[in-house]
């Protein structure tokens, strides 16, 4: 009898266990603040001139998982009943025109951190991951790790405007003064770290960019099949001065270097370019070029290396150009 009590005992307590369990997992499900959590998210979002759309939530244990990410980049700032519209779930009417093309991730999920206290953001989509780390007590650090990001995955050519593939892998590490904890503002223009990237693969199939022509305005125009293959580069930033440390590209069709500096913005999207490039086209890639083969003959040949063409990288990181080095 004494046997048969204690078993029943046992059970009785896996049971009440495992009714606490689902009753858990049900009342976080139920009574989950989707609505709040959308509506901060899009309105953060637009304060910093960025468009989100989610299809749905669902809660974690340690965070919030969002399905069907699409952030874009609208032309003009989005008004008020735009936002608002994106925060309850709506499109409001509103199309890639108003809201630019997006970047669409499979899923987005965020949960908060200890070590240091922030916040850890996991996207995946376009066939790889990028994970985020954003915190600080005293500063605030950013970390930021894109692993196989497949450049003609998603949304992703119609996002750039150019047909590409390849794998796209990134890190970037910075600690830059300011802490939102504690009510300050993060000034990205002192930050300190490296960037590092690495491409394998990478080829343009196809699509239309903006060419600059001897400098001039830039002229859209068709792209020809180009072969980037790697392309592999390293900065080191010291109080906001980037400087390159390796640049290069090479391929069956082309090498590239380049030396130079790059200055952080107060947003890192203004980041302001100032590049020197020396590039080498083989010969066969410059006769089926087309009418690019204009804009590569109007790059000087560089002094110190006959075959090779010297250009420079400048504007921000937003909206490059490119042009003859003077």
């Amino acid at each position: 009898m004494a046997t048969e009590s204690k078993i029943a005992r046992w059970k009785l307590v896996l049971g009440y266990t495992a009714f606490a369990v689902v009753a858990f997992i049900l009342c976080l499900l139920l009574t989950f603040p989707y609505d709040a959590v959308r509506s901060r998210l899009v309105t953060e979002a637009a304060a910093h001139g960025l468009a989100v759309r989610i299809d749905s939530l669902r809660p974690g244990l340690s965070g919030v998982t969002a399905t069907n990410v699409r952030l874009s980049k609208p032309p003009t700032p989005l008004g008020s009943e735009s936002v608002a519209a994106l925060a309850r779930g709506e499109s409001g009417g509103l199309g890639p025109d108003e809201l630019g093309q997006p970047l669409i991730f499979d899923s987005v999920a965020l949960r908060p951190s200890l070590f240091p206290v922030g916040v850890v953001v996991k996207m995946k989509g376009m066939g790889g991951t990028v994970n985020i780390h954003v915190g600080g007590m005293s500063s605030t650090s950013l970390n930021v790790d894109v692993d196989g990001v497949q450049a003609g995955g998603g949304n992703l050519p119609a996002y750039t405007g150019v047909d590409m593939e390849g794998t796209l892998n990134a890190k970037l590490a910075l600690t830059a003064p300011g802490t939102l904890i504690r009510g300050q503002p993060v000034d990205w223009s002192q930050a300190s770290g490296t960037v590092a990237l690495d491409t394998q693969g990478l080829t343009i199939k196809g699509g239309k960019a903006a060419i600059p022509m001897g400098g001039g305005p830039a002229m859209p125009m068709e792209l020809p099949r180009v072969v980037l293959g790697e392309l592999k580069g390293d900065v080191q930033f010291d109080k906001g001065m980037g400087t390159v440390r390796d640049l290069n590209l090479k391929s069956e069709d082309l090498e590239g270097s380049g030396t130079g500096t790059l200055k952080l913005g107060r947003r890192l999207e203004y980041s302001e370019l100032g590049l020197d490039v020396r590039l080498k086209f083989e010969q066969a890639f410059q006769q089926r070029l087309g009418p690019l083969a204009l804009a590569v003959n109007m790059l000087p040949q560089d002094r110190d290396n006959p075959g090779w063409r010297g250009g420079r990288l400048t504007g921000m990181v937003s909206s490059p150009r490119f042009g003859p080095k003077r």
